[in-house]
């Protein structure tokens, strides 16, 4: 037998029993919220939950189903006249939370779901909730969805604040995804899920855990596209702010692969030519804070069409604080660094007391404006004890400027004002890395070395008894052992190799050359003579005029 709706099911004076009842949608046909159902005469007690149990005239109908749950049989509409569909998401969400016992999938299927209240996804153990193209669609400034999940994944729902009811603006409440909201024992936990395959539009903080909340540990966060946006907020939006709690012991691990943080929202323009979005105080990127363990793998952080990034927040671009932290693949574009890394300030901003591994990271069309040449603009900052390696980089058209002296790193032990002087680091830096890139700022008992570099990779061409600039290095009261190889311009079977420590003094600046090892083939009675001058550069003169061609390369730094 066929009928029309829901309403029309329940509408039925004399149900027939052993008939499977054919509804062809819940409000009207094709709505894709019908199914098939039976009427049990013998039930008149379970309760109706809007989806799968209804009551009759007498007894009860009951949903035929097999496995998933789809959140248009309990009346979601998904459609554009749907006003608020958070009572039949949530009915939907209750309901999957007596059945999943062993896990189960939950479908939105596509569509735009408006919702005026937090869709709470809560004791997901084991669940597939899985957006089929569909769009949460927050009415009003409200978090959109509240998960605390085990085992589970999430998959293809998006979550766009594009359609906020008339007069509601953009601020901070507007989280499109909140791990264990309102949690406060560590029984409150998100772990071992992945979500994956969705974009968050509009929302002023993409994903978001706050400490001691709960738990959060072996996540994965996979091809997220996030275009966020500060509104009227005076706080800057962000796209994931997670921060694990309670000082939980064990594996925290956080995976991020091909996600993307960016705000073309602002480029959005009504019929009058003007922004809806007008931009405001920015957005940040990558806030991961208490972590064991982090890896960002081919992801990005990216512009405005029309104008740059203004970089005005320390770690606006990444703000991480984990034992160890792995980054393969990152892109950013389209910025201007304001952050004076002499005050302990970058974009970048790392702290890590355990293993550090960077590397593929490009920055494109990007400037420093940090304050003029008393100040200094670095891109990362790293603190901690740890080891950190530092590979591939690679920049293209990056200038300052207010003629700001500008370095890749700056390392330092000062973080918000604590001085952590017995923190030791060893940093391994690839070819890519110039020992001028990197800034050292009150820094103690950390060693540097730098992987057959040389000074902007080329031979010097020394000839004559003046002094010769072969090598610079930072003016930061940094000591450095150095390897500096000549041979013969005349026929290059001469040559001579000499290894040089050179140390400052960390209080006065004083500086003192100390040679380790000389050795030649030839010249005897030759004489190598070295100096630093103010400036960072390390000079060599020969007492005969017969010109050599020289290399030399930072072995260590200190």
């Amino acid at each position: 037998m066929t009928v029309t709706s829901i309403n029309a099911l329940k509408s039925l004076s004399t149900p027939q029993a052993n008939t499977i009842y054919h509804v062809l949608g819940y409000y009207a046909a094709n709505d894709g919220g019908g199914g098939e159902f039976y009427w049990d005469s013998s039930d008149t007690t379970s309760p109706e939950n809007g989806g799968t149990i209804f009551i009759a005239s007498t007894g009860r109908w009951k949903r035929l189903y097999d496995g998933e749950l789809n959140v248009k049989w309990f009346g979601a509409k998904g459609t554009p006249d749907a006003i608020d569909d958070a009572p039949a998401i949530n009915k939907c969400l209750d309901y999957a939370r007596q059945v999943f016992t062993n896990g189960g999938k939950l479908v939105f299927p596509r569509g735009r779901y408006p919702i005026s209240s937090t869709l709470n996804m809560t004791n997901a153990i084991f669940w597939q909730i899985i957006g089929e193209g569909a769009t949460i669609a927050p009415t009003s400034a409200i978090t959109a969805i509240n998960i605390k999940a085990s085992r589970s994944t999430y998959t293809g729902l998006n979550i766009s604040y594009e359609t906020l009811d008339p007069g509601v603006k953009i601020n901070e409440n507007c989280v499109a995804i909140w791990l264990h909201k309102g949690g406060s024992t560590v029984n409150d936990q998100v772990n071992n899920t992945t979500f994956e395959c969705f974009s968050i539009i509009g929302a002023h903080t993409g994903i978001k855990s706050t400490p001691n909340t709960g738990l959060i540990w072996q996540l994965d966060f996979k091809s997220i596209y996030f275009d966020i946006y500060e509104g009227e907020s005076s706080i800057q939006a962000i796209g994931f702010d997670i921060a694990s709690g309670f000082n939980q012991g064990g594996s925290t691990t956080i995976r991020i692969s091909k996600c993307c943080v960016q705000s073309f929202i602002v480029n959005r323009l009504n019929s009058s030519g003007e922004p809806i979005y007008p931009k405001g105080v920015g957005y940040r990127g990558f806030r991961i804070y208490y972590s064991t363990d982090v890896y960002i793998v081919d992801s990005s952080y990216d512009g405005y069409l029309s104008d740059t990034i203004q970089l005005n927040q320390n770690g606006q671009i990444m703000d991480i604080f984990s034992k160890n932290i792995h980054i393969d693949g990152f892109h950013c574009e389209a910025l201007t660094n304001t952050l004076n890394a002499n005050i302990t300030q970058a974009p970048f901003r790392i702290n890590s007391t355990g293993f550090l591994d960077i590397k593929n990271v490009v920055i494109l069309d990007s400037f420093m404006n940090c304050g003029g040449p008393t100040a200094a603009g670095a891109w990362f900052l790293f603190f901690g004890g740890g080891v950190f390696n530092f590979g591939t980089y690679n920049d293209n058209h990056i200038g300052s400027a207010d003629n700001t002296p500008v370095y890749i790193i700056t390392l330092s032990n000062l973080l918000d004002g604590d001085d952590v002087t017995n923190k030791r680091s060893q940093i391994n830096l690839s070819n890519s890395i110039q020992p001028s890139q990197v800034h050292l700022l009150n820094r103690n008992y950390n060693s540097i070395r730098f992987d057959a570099m040389e000074v902007n990779g080329l031979v010097t061409a020394v000839t004559g008894t003046a002094p010769v600039t072969i090598l610079t290095i930072p003016t930061t009261r940094a000591s450095c052992m150095i390897a500096v190889r000549g041979f013969s311009q005349i026929d290059g079977s001469s040559y001579f190799i000499d290894y040089l420590v050179i140390s400052r003094s960390r209080t006065s600046g004083i500086v003192k050359i100390k040679s380790l090892l000389s050795d030649n083939n030839s010249y005897a009675s030759v004489v190598n003579t070295y100096s630093v001058t103010s400036d960072g550069n390390i000079q060599l003169a020969r007492n005969i005029s017969t010109g050599f061609w020289v290399t030399a390369k930072v072995v260590n730094m200190i």
